[in-house]
Parts: C-alpha cells; structure tokens; sequence
C-alpha cells in the first residue's frame, strides 16, 4: 500500500508519526511539505511538493488527511482511498468553519481516526468506519515486524492496522470477518464497564458505558443508562431529560418495544414542533410495518443516531421515507447525497408532499397549520429547501473549484441580501484556510 499525507501542521509537529510507522503492507510513503532528509532517512518518509503530489496517480495511494481545508484537494485527486484524521478544532481556527468542514470530511472519507473520544462516539452514530486512536488497555495486542524493529502494539494500535488493512481486503476476507469496528466497540465497553465498578457514583462514565453497549446492540444499556439518570438527578443535574431520559427512546425502540420508546420521547417534548412529532409519531405507531419502521427511524434521528435512521429509510418506500432520508443526509454532511435525493423527488413531485407532513430541522413543523394553508405552507417548505440545498449544491461547487458556479448557486439561495453576504463571507474564509494550508506544502 502507498499513502500520501496531507498534514496540518509541519513535520517537526506531525503527531501521527508512530501511526505512519504502523502502517500494513507499507509501501511508499510521501508527506506533502518540508523535510530534511534525516527527517527522510530516520521515517522513511519522502517530502514532496504539492506539484509533484498532483503528478503521482493517486488512484495507487491512501490519502492521511489530517485538516479539512485539504477537501478541494482530496476531490481533485480522488485517490485509491481517503482516510480522515478528525481533530478538534485548534487553538486560533475559526471553529464553525472547522467543524463544518471536517464533518464534511469525515463523511467523505472511506475510514474516520481521531484520537477524540467524543468525536469517535458521535462518527458511531454517523458512519460504520470509524477508528479510535487512543487506547486504555496495558497489555499488547501483537507484534509487528519492520526490518529489525519490532513494534509492540497497543490495542488502538492493533485496531488502525486492521482497519487500514480491511480498506483493501473486505471484512470477509480477513480472519472470519469480525471488522475492526466490532473489536474497537468490545474493547471500549468492556474498559468503561470496568470504570464504573471503579467509580460507581460518576454519571458520565455509566453515560459511555450505556452509550457503548447501545451501539452493540446489548440490551443492557438500559440498566446502565437508568443509573447514570439516578446519578444525574442525585447530583441535582436536573437539566438531562434532552441528554439522558431521552436516549432511553433510542434503546427501547432498538429492541422493537415502539410503545414505550415513544412515550419516552414524549416525555422530553417539550417545544411545539417536538410535540407535533409526537403526533405524527402516535400515528405511525398504529399504522402498518412500513409506518412503525418509519417511527423506529424518527427515534434514531431524534437521538441522533443517524446511522441506523439511515438504514432503515433506505429500505424503506415512499415520499415520507425519501424525505427523511434526505434530512438524515444533510445532518450527516453527506451532501453528494443529498443533492442527488432532492433532484429525484423534485423530479418526481413529491418534495412539498412529504414536507407537508412537517420535517424537523429543516424548515420549521407544518402539522399546526390550517386546512386552508397546507397548499400554501407545502409550497413554502419546497421553497426553503430548495435554498437550502442551493447552499449545499454552492459549497460542493465551491470544493471541486467552480467558484463561479458556487457564486450563482450562493445568489440563488439568499439572494443579494445579508443571507448572500454571510455566503460569501464564509466561501472567503474558507478560500484563505485552503490556500494558507496549500502555502505551506507548496515548497516541500
């Protein structure tokens, strides 16, 4: 395998150096910026300019990105694979436009690593590829031969080497097909359910815990789940039912008791479009399999485990379903995606139907509005989404370097008005980003 970094820092403060080492079949390695070649020598690692990476074929090698104002760059040179190192946002960044970006990022990307724990749990609930790259277990989890050098490997070790590994050979190919997911998620339970027999009094560790075993699909979470609340309610913490009763939803309607998971939802509904869900929920609930899957979905999203709503709508038929579908998408930055959905149901008609019945946190709940209005309020919902994915349809232009078609894109959605001049306030922001990053590999 042969990789090309794209860092965000220099060499000297590239703190993926020890992954760089571990990397399965490793063949050329090439690092776009600046070197000296002791640098080269001791890492094995060729500096390169961003000119001579732009000649290399990508198509023979795994991108390492490790800032999100590389995308225009990963989408010109469409490599072999794109592996997204997920930071939080550094000291000095504008943090909306970071973390705008490096969600996009992430959803782009063919496997996410972070060394973030918080960042790792919410890409669980975003995508199936995701890697941990801290690990808390004192043992090793194998050895790795590279020359004369023997490297012991910690389990998140382990983990990143399997992981790359399984981006070129399916699961099914290797070692019976347990993915790297699945020994990560065991790994990571199994170091919190210790924690909390440590620190039984401590709510957030219990959260993880029961966060962990949810993702696995363990019907446990619940029990840890229930005394992470107690915790919460006993530390006076009275503000956690959107944080932690809620998430009870998630778990019951995984395990197919709707009924309860949707009065657990209701409890938590406190604002009126929440409380419009409810009833559009209440409805699916008694209707047939296709609507009780749709309500399954509606939890997942309402919990914001967008990965299982996402698998589950895409089974599923019908406007109300592709509706979804597409907020899911854009909540996911999957904006290729979403782009592609909203032309089909334009196409088809049936954007204003299904946005009738009132999609949260696109454009507002319609369920409120009069007989009279569901024409007028249905044509207003198409309209809204079709800026907002004029906006979306504007940044990929802006990321795959049409500028000028982003610009009109931009002015379709907000007009020449302040919605316009915050467009493009943000496209300029982002410009500079890309090309101070770009400044400091071009003379690698």
């Amino acid at each position: 395998m042969n990789y090309i970094v794209l860092s965000r820092t220099a060499w000297e403060d590239y703190e993926y150096k020890r992954m760089l080492e571990l990397l399965p079949e490793r063949g050329e390695v090439c690092f776009a910026g600046a070197m000296t070649p002791v640098q080269q020598r001791s890492s094995q690692v060729r500096s390169v300019t961003l000119a001579e990476v732009y000649k290399l074929n990508a198509r023979e090698y795994t991108l390492l990105v490790s800032s999100p104002y590389w995308l225009p760059d990963v989408l010109a040179l469409q490599p072999a694979y794109t592996v997204a190192l997920l930071e939080p946002c550094p000291d000095g960044e504008d943090a909306a436009l970071w973390d705008k970006y490096s969600a996009s990022l992430g959803a782009l990307a063919d496997l996410a690593g972070t060394s973030s724990e918080r960042i790792y749990l919410e890409q669980n609930l975003r995508r199936g590829q995701v890697v941990y790259l801290n690990g808390d277990e004192p043992v090793s989890y194998g050895l790795l031969r590279r020359g004369e050098r023997l490297y012991f490997l910690t389990d998140a070790e382990a983990v990143w080497n399997r992981a790359l590994e399984e981006l070129w050979h399916p699961p099914d190919a290797v070692n019976g097909g347990e993915t790297y997911l699945d020994i990560q998620r065991r790994l990571r339970t199994r170091y919190y359910l210790s924690m909390c027999a440590k620190l039984p009094g401590e709510p957030s560790v219990h959260y993880v815990a029961a966060s962990y075993l949810y993702l696995q699909g363990d019907e446990e979470a619940a029990q840890l789940l229930a005394q992470s609340f107690e915790l919460m309610l006993l530390h006076d913490y009275t503000e956690c039912l959107h944080s932690h009763y809620r998430f009870f939803s998630a778990v019951e309607a995984k395990k197919g008791n709707l009924a309860l998971a949707l009065r657990q939802y209701e409890i938590t509904a406190f604002t009126e479009e929440e409380r419009a869900r409810v009833t559009q929920m209440k409805q699916w609930l008694h209707g047939g399999e296709v609507q009780q899957r749709l309500l399954c979905a509606e939890l997942m999203t309402v919990n914001e485990d967008y990965a299982a709503a996402i698998g589950l709508l895409v089974r599923l038929p019908g406007p109300e379903a592709q509706q979804r579908l597409l907020h899911n998408y854009i909540a996911t930055f999957q904006w290729e995606k979403a782009l592609q959905l909203h032309q089909e149901l334009t196409a088809e008609g049936t954007v204003a139907e299904a946005g009738s019945a009132g999609l949260p946190g696109l454009a507002g709940n319609l369920q409120g509005a009069s007989p009279g209005r569901e024409t007028s309020s249905a044509d207003e919902l198409a309209e809204r989404m079709a800026g907002q994915m004029s906006v979306i349809e504007g940044t990929l232009h802006l990321l795959y370097g049409r500028r000028h078609e982003a610009i009109r894109s931009f002015l379709r959605s907000a007009g020449a008005d302040q919605g316009a001049r915050q467009l493009f306030a943000e496209m300029a922001d982002l410009e500079e980003a890309v090309q101070k990053l770009r400044g400091g590999a071009a003379g690698g």
